[in-house]
């Protein structure tokens, strides 16, 4: 997949500075041979970015009113009113979540932790950029977490113990990015197997 640039802010927290990703970009898997597979890439790209990070939680609640960027581009081209905007997108958005269900449920997780908006401690954010969820998950896989402090979720916890890791360089920051990429790799050729199927098109044909 291409990837794109991402959008960032920086939080400063006392003496360290965290890096919240507002959305996370695919790494690539193969190198697109044709402008038509580029712009799908970027299109599938932008479409889970908008999904994780805001169509789902409007779709629970049917509010979906706002497109992913590809098609809020061709709307505009259009001159879509707010009536047809707010049907594509909730078309849109019921036809990520079906391919998500329909998906195996470690592909669906990958997609979910990649594209999620996250807060990463800087060097955490640094080495593995849009890879940094599923790192912060495979440097753990295989040994046990670390305890929470108090009022840290789990996954905050393992990004500073992370963190603190990459400090002492007593981590391989090459292997995890390794196969964090083959994993998001592989969900993103699943998703967009299912995605192809589907008679909701990307529009960039």
């Amino acid at each position: 997949m291409k990837k794109t640039h991402k959008t960032t802010k920086t939080h400063t927290r006392g003496a360290n500075h965290d890096v919240t990703t507002r959305h996370s970009t695919t790494e690539k898997t193969q190198q697109p041979t044709t402008p038509l597979q580029l712009r799908v890439g970027h299109a599938l790209d932008q479409e889970l970015d908008w999904y994780f990070g805001y169509a789902e939680a409007a779709l629970r609640r049917q509010s979906v009113r706002m497109l992913p960027s590809y098609a809020a581009v061709r709307a505009l081209t259009a001159e879509s009113n707010d009536d047809a905007i707010r049907v594509r997108a909730l078309d849109i958005a019921r036809t990520v979540r079906g391919c998500l269900i329909a998906m195996q449920p470690r592909h669906a997780e990958i997609l979910r932790a990649a594209y999620t908006p996250r807060t990463w401690p800087r060097n955490v954010h640094k080495a593995f950029d849009g890879l940094s969820a599923i790192a912060v998950r495979l440097a753990f896989a295989d040994h046990p977490w670390p305890q929470r402090s108090s009022g840290s979720g789990l996954e905050h916890a393992a990004a500073a113990r992370l963190s603190a890791q990459l400090v002492r360089s007593s981590v391989s920051v090459a292997r995890l990015r390794n196969q964090a990429q083959r994993l998001l790799g592989g969900a993103v050729v699943a998703y967009a197997g299912l995605r192809a199927l589907e008679g909701v098109t990307l529009g960039v044909g």
